[in-house]
C-alpha cells in the first residue's frame, strides 16, 4: 500500500498533462469541495484508493492541520502494518480487542524504543477517532473495545508527564545568544574560525522569542511589516497574532524598543543582503507566489495576485503558508515580505531554526569547556525553553507588582479590593493572556512548578534582575500594562 499526501504546490511545479486526457490539473484542485492540501490518500497495488482509511482521513481533513494529518497517517500506517503481520492477519476493521490491547503492549512495552506515554496518547486518540468514525459511518456496529468501570477504554497507558519547564538563567541566556548564535569568543571578542551564517538574524530572533514568549512558529512567520522600524519615541510595539497563533487564538505581543533596534540592525544589514541574492530565485518561482501589489499599512491589509486570482488578505488573518509565499516587487526585483529571511529569499523552515539553535547549543558547551568558564550550560536545549524563560520570569515579576501595590494601597489606606480588581491583577490570568494559552490548566503547571521546586527558578531570576542588562527592562511595559 502507497500514500500520498495531496500538494497544490507540486502538482503546479511537477505535473505533465496526459496526452488526450485533457485534464487541467491545478483548475481541478482549486475546484470547490476540491481536498485541502496535505490531506492524505492511499492507494493499493491496483492503483485503487484503499478503504476505508481514505473517506476516514478525509474526514479528518476537514478539521486538522497538515502536520496533524501527517503524524495521524504515520500512525495508521504502523497499526496497519502490525496487524497485517499477526498470525493470522486482519486488518482495521476486522481487528478484535485482544488485536489493539497487542498493538499497545507491543509498541509501549516490547520493542526496543519503547513509546514514551505522549505519543502513545497521540496514537491512542487516532485509534479512538477511527472507530468513532468507523460506527458513524456504518463501517462498524460498534467499536471492538469498551470502556472500563472508570470512564477509560482499554488502550489508556501511562500518564504524561507534567509540563517540562526548561529556562535559562541570565548568564546562560547572554553566553547562548553572544558565543552560540552570533558567533563571539567570552568577553565579546570576535572569533575568526566562527563560519556560522547569518548571526544578527538569529540572535534577533532569538531576542524576540525570549522577551515576547512567542512560539517558533509565531515568531519565525512574521512579516516585515508586522514589526516594522523602530518607534521614534522609543516606546515597544504591538503585534497582533491570530492565524499564526496556536489554536488561532487571538492575541497581542509587545515587542520593546531595544528588541526593535536589534531587528532594524538585522533589517539594514543581513536581510538586505539576502534579498538581493534571492531575488533570481524568486523570479523563477514567481508563477507559485503571492505577488503584492498593494499595502494598506493603516488597516494592516495586503491586496495582490495569487495563481492568476486577485486576493485580499487581513494581515493578522494570513496563514503561515500564505506569508511563506507573500512577496513585493522592490528594487532588486521580488522581494519577501518575511522578516527573517532564509537562502532563496524564503522563510526559513522550522528543521532549519531547530539546526541553527542545535549548532549554537553544541558551540556553547564547547567553548565552555575549551575555556574552562565557572557556567553550566543546560545538557539540553530547545528553542521553546525560551518562551519558558519568560513564562517563568514574567510570573514572579507579575506577582511581585502585585505584592507591591497591595502592600502600598494597605500602607496609604486603601479599602479593601474588590472580586473585579483581584481578577483583572491576577499573575496567573495575564500571564495566560500574554502565552496565548487556551488552557488554564497550561499555565497553572508554571505556578505549581515555582511552588514545589523553585530552587534553580528563583536562582535565574535573581541573575535576570542583578544584572546590568536586566530583563524587567523587555518586559516591565506588558506586565504594567496588563496588570494597572
Amino acid at each position: 500500500m502507497d500514500h500520498f499526501f495531496v500538494s497544490e504546490d507540486k502538482v503546479r511545479r511537477y505535473f505533465e498533462p496526459l496526452p488526450g486526457l485533457g485534464l487541467d490539473s491545478p483548475a481541478f484542485l482549486q475546484r470547490k469541495g476540491s481536498l485541502r492540501d496535505g490531506t492524505p490518500f492511499f492507494l493499493g497495488p491496483d492503483m485503487r484508493p484503499v478503504e476505508p482509511l481514505c473517506s476516514f482521513m478525509f474526514e479528518m481533513a476537514k478539521t486538522h492541520k497538515p502536520k496533524t494529518l501527517a503524524d495521524y497517517t504515520y500512525d495508521l500506517l504502523d497499526l496497519v502494518d502490525f496487524l497485517t503481520k499477526l498470525d493470522p492477519p486482519t486488518d482495521v476493521l476486522s481487528a478484535t480487542e485482544d488485536d489493539l490491547i497487542a498493538y499497545r503492549e507491543e509498541r509501549t512495552i516490547r520493542q526496543d524504543k519503547p513509546n514514551a506515554p505522549a505519543t502513545w496518547k497521540r496514537r491512542r486518540a487516532l485509534i479512538n477517532n477511527f472507530y468513532e468514525w468507523a460506527v458513524a459511518a456504518k463501517w462498524l456496529d460498534r467499536k471492538p473495545y469498551h470502556r472500563l468501570r472508570n470512564g477509560r477504554d482499554i488502550l489508556a497507558w501511562g500518564a504524561v508527564s507534567d509540563l517540562n519547564i526548561r529556562h535559562l538563567t541570565h548568564r546562560q541566556w547572554r553566553f547562548l545568544k553572544q558565543i552560540g548564535l552570533r558567533g563571539l569568543l567570552p568577553e565579546d571578542r570576535v572569533d575568526p574560525a566562527f563560519r556560522g551564517s547569518s548571526p544578527l538574524r538569529n540572535a534577533a530572533a532569538a531576542e524576540l522569542a525570549v522577551t515576547t514568549g512567542m512560539r517558533l512558529r509565531e515568531f519565525t512567520s512574521l512579516l516585515d511589516i508586522e514589526v516594522g522600524p523602530p518607534r521614534r519615541d522609543c516606546l515597544p510595539v504591538d503585534v497582533r497574532l491570530e492565524m499564526i497563533a496556536k489554536y488561532s487564538l487571538p492575541r497581542d505581543v509587545t515587542i520593546q524598543h531595544p528588541v526593535m533596534k536589534e531587528i532594524d540592525l538585522y533589517r539594514r544589514t543581513e536581510r538586505a543582503a539576502a534579498i538581493r541574492r534571492g531575488a533570481p530565485t524568486l523570479a523563477r518561482r514567481r508563477a507559485e507566489l503571492l505577488v503584492v501589489t498593494d499595502i494598506d499599512e493603516r488597516r494592516m491589509k495586503v491586496s495582490g495576485r495569487l495563481h492568476g486570482r486577485q486576493r485580499t488578505f487581513q494581515v493578522e488573518k494570513m496563514t503561515a503558508e500564505v506569508r511563506r509565499i507573500a512577496v513585493i516587487e522592490g528594487a532588486h526585483g521580488l522581494e519577501p515580505m518575511a522578516l527573517f529571511v532564509g537562502r532563496g529569499g524564503r522563510m526559513l523552515s522550522k528543521q532549519r531554526w531547530e539546526q541553527i539553535f542545535e549548532d549554537a547549543h553544541v558551540r556553547s558547551v564547547r567553548t565552555v569547556a575549551e575555556h574552562g568558564l565557572d557556567l553550566v550550560m543546560p545538557r539540553r536545549f530547545r528553542i521553546h525553553d525560551l518562551r519558558h524563560t519568560f513564562a517563568v520570569y514574567m510570573l514572579e515579576h507579575l506577582t511581585q507588582l502585585v505584592i507591591e501595590q497591595e502592600t502600598d494601597r494597605r500602607l496609604n489606606g486603601g479599602h479593601n479590593a474588590y472580586l473585579a480588581d483581584h481578577l483583572a491583577r491576577n499573575p496567573q490570568l495575564i500571564l495566560q493572556r500574554l502565552l496565548g494559552h487556551l488552557n488554564p490548566g497550561s499555565t497553572l503547571k508554571y505556578l505549581r512548578y515555582i511552588r514545589n521546586t523553585n530552587v534553580l527558578v528563583a536562582q535565574a531570576i535573581a541573575e535576570w534582575n542583578d544584572s546590568e542588562k536586566s530583563y524587567a527592562e523587555y518586559a516591565a511595559h506588558a506586565a504594567e500594562r496588563a496588570v494597572l
